[in-house]
């Protein structure tokens, strides 16, 4: 994707600081030309002098960039061969936690760490075997520097840290000679208590003396002080990382590139991400989106918001690349499978059951299962979410993620749970804007202002047309040569949408966001963007020709579909295929001809079948049964029913979802009917209605139908067979029915066991006998 760069010039200050005996570096600064395996292990070096506790801020400070893959690669050593060694575990902990308050990357970092390690005071449930058989080196941490690592933990996220170890093995050092020890640990159970100030002012005296408890506050004032120091000094460093889209160069001189980052972190612009799946040897970076030069911006803000852990509310018109931003960096982070980024549609009939949850029913009767949401279970397994077009949600969804925002809980009613965010949790959202008088304007009157505050927003906009010509030569350079022409039907159908990059001009002011955008074409419909010119080009790009005559005529037809289909009035149609026809130089006359009078072919043979200019394959099982069917079929062949079924059938070959809209009646599912018959594809009917809900499916609402509808029945028959024993019965004590010539089928024998359409012609029969009889 890119190349990162992170200056290291501050190695030789790194290098005075620290003593010779831990001075690997220096061996190092005198080469003029550093390989790959030189700077793995300058990266190496940087990551053991982490671990030491003199040289653990003066690191941070320096190689700020490159915090986060020095802690990976210490991870990875406490946990290579499968076991944890304990003596680099210590040291990682104590490390991490006066990483905290500097580096937003340390909080992710420990709590991913401690979901597989064991705690910081891991030595205080060993015994006396395991104490002595556990290797410690020369730098071993003292319990004092453990205990006051956990403490910072602790304050830093209480509520997670109480409930992931278990505190009972620290009670005991509240007896212990040592100050620092007894201190630290009494602060820990009073935060894993609950105590008030008050109770904690009382438990604190009763284990350390008024002395020991001020020199516990002095200690806590002058570290408190100095991170205020470390954390000011973030503003004063000069900016060290370069990135750039050029492979980068096998041997650099001070700096490190992308390829030498550990396998469990991704550089994005410039900004050092973890991957959730290690990157293996070999693997191909996700190429779907061009990174033009807004692209990147935007992606860099993107990846600086994802750092910091917090909420973000993607800005921007419509096709201006809003979800495949989120797409592009869950893939590059490695949210590769669809279970690891959830994304919900919202609009006016979205509830909060859909993301929260709800009963659901099952084959048990009166048993309910609860089925979490979407948004409980990204909240629940740490997982990234998207909620589309934010600004349609109803205030019943906006109320369930005030609190969410807000306290990082979230509150499902009626269930009396209150789910804590798990690590790995990401919310993302976007929100259109809506062009007015040269500006860019969000929704007016929409719920999901209340959320305003909370978000850490990105406004995003339209490319510029070298951009855009830049992403259609890198996706599809077959069409170089036109690329100049085809932007400029687009701009011309736009308006000036694309002149200049418009992200300075977007305004959060509501003013005349009502008026239409009439720069150079006031059609009805929706807004054309960069999606519809993409798939345009999508389909003139396959055998695309430029020296044939009839290339023009399809790449006119292609264009009237893409950018006009959506058009209710012929005028507007008509306009709009003149527009695109005077810049492919088809003359007004042409241009109304396939507006008003052109009508594609339709042929059929026993492979395939050719509907205009697409050509769709036949099922070959079928092909004798679609002969026969055809001759009895009663689709009509209009002008407008073949330029619809021509328009399916381009969708088709291409694979694009389709909406048909129209009024009742005009064809709409017969002409789909129709294209699968003569193809012989599987269709699929469901009838959708405003009251249909997504909690249960269409195939479990028939089931349960057919079993209602099958009960009735069983009633009905049930009721006659209670009425051919009463016949019999009859016939017993009757011996005049025989001779008025009511007979009985031989088929019925009650002696034996009979199934329920056995039943039912008996019961028709003896109904026609008695009628019958009756009559004679």
């Amino acid at each position: 994707m890119e190349n990162l760069e992170v200056n290291l010039s501050s190695l030789a200050v790194i290098s005075r600081h620290v003593d010779k005996s831990h001075n690997q570096i220096s061996q190092y600064l005198s080469k003029q030309i550093w390989s790959q395996q030189d700077r793995q292990s300058i990266l190496e070096c940087l990551a053991q002098l982490l671990l030491e506790k003199d040289y653990t801020l003066l690191i941070a400070r320096h190689v700020r960039p490159l915090i986060l893959d020095l802690l990976e690669r210490n991870a990875e050593r406490v946990q290579a061969g499968g076991q944890i060694n304990h003596d680099l575990h210590e040291r990682l902990c104590v490390a991490l936690s006066r990483l905290l308050g500097i580096s937003p990357d340390a909080q992710a970092f420990a709590a991913r760490y401690f979901s597989s390690t064991p705690p910081v005071f891991q030595r205080l449930f060993f015994t006396s075997e395991q104490s002595s058989a556990v290797q410690y080196g020369p730098r071993r941490m003292k319990l004092r520097e453990l205990m006051a690592a956990t403490l910072r933990f602790l304050q830093s996220d209480c509520a997670k840290f109480r409930r992931l170890w278990d505190w009972s093995p620290c009670v005991s050092q509240l007896l212990t000679s040592d100050v620092m020890v007894r201190g630290s640990t009494a602060q820990c159970l009073a935060l894993v208590c609950h105590m008030t100030d008050n109770q904690k002012a009382i438990f604190l005296r009763k284990v350390l003396t008024n002395d020991e408890i001020l020199h516990m506050k002095m200690k806590a004032l002058e570290e408190s002080q100095q991170m205020e120091a470390e954390k000011a000094l973030v503003l004063t460093n000069k900016r060290s990382v370069m990135w750039h889209q050029e492979v980068a160069q096998k041997f650099t001189r001070g700096q490190v590139v992308s390829e030498d980052l550990s396998q469990n972190v991704v550089a994005v612009c410039g900004v050092v991400l973890p991957r959730m799946v290690p990157r293996k040897a070999g693997q191909v970076k996700p190429t779907n989106l061009v990174l033009v030069e807004s692209t990147c911006q935007n992606l860099r803000r993107l990846a600086l918001a994802v750092a910091s852990h917090k909420p973000v509310l993607l800005e921007g018109p419509i096709g201006c690349g809003k979800t495949a931003l989120v797409e592009f960096m869950a893939a590059i982070t490695g949210h590769m499978k669809g279970a690891d980024i959830l994304k919900v549609q919202l609009g006016d009939q979205t509830d909060s059951k859909m993301l929260l949850g709800m009963y659901r029913c099952t084959d048990i009767p009166g048993k309910f299962l609860w089925q979490p949401g979407t948004l409980t279970q990204a909240v629940s397994k740490g997982l990234w979410i998207l909620l589309e077009d934010i600004d349609h949600a109803p205030l019943d969804v906006i109320s369930v993620l005030l609190p969410l925002m807000e306290n990082k809980k979230l509150m499902i009613p009626g269930r009396e749970d209150c789910i804590d965010v798990a690590s790995g949790f990401q919310f993302f959202a976007t929100r259109r804007m809506y062009c007015s008088g040269g500006n860019w304007h969000k929704p007016q009157n929409s719920h999901a202002a209340l959320l305003d505050k909370y978000w850490t927003k990105l406004q995003m906009g339209n490319m510029t047309q070298v951009e855009m010509k830049k992403v259609l030569v890198h996706k599809y350079p077959m069409l170089t040569v036109v690329s100049d022409r085809l932007l400029d039907i687009y701009c011309q159908l736009t308006g000036e949408r694309h002149s200049e990059l418009d992200t300075n001009t977007m305004q959060t002011s509501t003013e005349q966001q009502d008026k239409p955008d009439d720069k150079i074409t006031s059609l009805e419909g929706r807004a054309l963007s960069m999606r519809d010119l993409l798939k345009w080009c999508e389909r003139i790009s396959e055998n695309f020709d430029s020296s044939s005559s009839a290339t023009a005529q399809r790449v006119f037809l292609e264009a009237l579909d893409c950018f006009s289909a959506m058009l209710s009035l012929p005028a507007s149609r008509l306009r709009m295929a003149e527009i695109i026809g005077s810049k492919l130089n088809i003359s007004k006359e042409k241009a109304q001809h396939f507006c008003q009078l052109y009508q594609p072919g339709i042929s059929l043979t026993e492979l395939q079948a050719a509907v205009g200019r697409a050509t769709l394959a036949r099922r070959q099982a079928e092909a004798v049964q679609l002969t026969v069917q055809t001759s009895n079929q009663t689709f009509a062949l209009t002008r407008p029913s073949a330029v619809l079924l021509e328009q399916l059938a381009v969708c088709v070959a291409k694979g694009e979802p389709v909406l048909l809209v129209g009024e009742t009646g005009t064809g709409k599912t017969s002409t789909v009917q129709h294209l699968a018959t003569i193809t012989g594809g599987p269709l699929r009917r469901s009838k959708r209605r405003s009251e249909t809900t997504v909690s249960v499916p269409p195939s479990r609402r028939k089931r349960a139908k057919s079993d209602r509808d099958l009960a009735m029945r069983v009633d009905q028959l049930s009721t006659e067979l209670a009425e051919i024993k009463s016949l019999l019965q009859i016939r017993q004590s009757d011996a005049s029915l025989p001779a008025a010539g009511l007979s009985f089928p031989p088929m019925l024998d009650l002696s034996a066991e009979v199934d329920v359409l056995s039943l039912a012609v008996s019961a028709s029969h003896f109904r026609d006998e008695e009628a019958r009889s009756s009559q004679a």
